[in-house]
């Protein structure tokens, strides 16, 4: 999927203030990882090395959040 098409799902689901504010941290989140992974000395595998979108990832992960919650 698409930036956009992840966005639009998000915010259909959960509204436009709120999916601003997941997605703002998720991506703040997704920033810190991969700081964090390039500060090791000996890695973990839990960080994302090279050059990653991490704005897709953090739409990513909001996106399956959000599917996860309206299943139940």
């Amino acid at each position: 999927m698409t930036k956009n098409n992840l966005m639009a799902e998000i915010v259909k689901s959960v509204g436009r203030t709120e999916a601003h504010t997941l997605v703002l941290a998720a991506y703040n989140a997704e920033i810190i990882s991969n700081r964090l992974s390039r500060m090791e000395t000996t890695p973990t595998g839990l960080g994302r090395s090279g050059n990653r979108d991490l704005l897709q990832l953090a739409l990513q992960r909001v996106h399956e959040i959000v599917v996860l919650s309206e299943r139940t």
